[in-house]
């Protein structure tokens, strides 16, 4: 009689779960990207550091991307932060450990600028975008900003940073790119390089 009962029961879950409505899919997309570091290239006289003077060398940030009336806005989702500071020349810069900063001489002067033009990556017939001279890209356009100022190529153009007695320099640069539709496909994967140049006098 037992038997009898689970088999019904076992019938009739069955049954119930064949009445349920049709199955549907859909689909997500996800991707990952990296970008293997590389070393940052200053003198011995100073150094790129984070916020605990440990060198610091740039990874690949994520964007944010929205749709716009007319195409999409691309935005750092969060900036890269970091300080340049003097380094006493008789110690060592080496990754992962903390510089000894040389807290006796300032940062006379110290100047950004862009390499070459960004490298846009992903977009229709490998689209170059324009640089924009605002903080704020419009469409077909990039921007590349360090302290809220808009970066230029060369350094005929470069941007000052700071002042003659400042003993570090807190650099913040962020990027956004403004993308009409005919050039960026649904499910596109995106991704944009800029070399930027620091020159500085000590």
């Amino acid at each position: 009689m037992k038997k009898k009962v689970l088999a019904s029961a076992l019938t009739f879950v069955l049954a119930s779960g064949s009445a349920m409505a049709a199955v549907t899919t859909g689909q997500l997309t996800f991707n990952w990207q990296a970008v293997v570091p590389t070393a940052p290239v200053t003198s011995t006289a100073w150094a790129f550091v984070d916020g605990l003077d440990i060198p610091f060398v740039p990874g690949t940030e994520q964007l944010n991307i929205a749709r716009t009336a007319t195409g999409i806005k691309a935005v750092s989702l969060k900036p890269y932060d970091f300080f340049i500071v003097p380094v006493d020349t008789t110690g060592t810069i080496t990754n992962g450990t903390p510089v000894k900063r040389d807290t006796t001489k300032p940062l006379l002067a110290t100047k950004v600028f862009l390499g070459s033009m960004p490298v846009s990556n992903g977009l229709v017939g490998n689209k170059q975008l324009e640089l924009s001279t605002a903080k704020d890209a419009v469409d077909g356009q990039i921007a590349i900003n360090v302290n809220g100022k808009p970066l230029k190529v060369g350094s005929t153009a470069a941007t000052s940073i700071g002042s003659a007695t400042d003993h570090e320099e807190h650099i913040v640069i962020d990027m956004n790119a403004s993308i009409p539709n005919a050039d960026v496909k649904d499910g596109a994967s995106l991704s944009f390089v800029a070399p930027v140049i620091f020159a500085v006098d000590i």
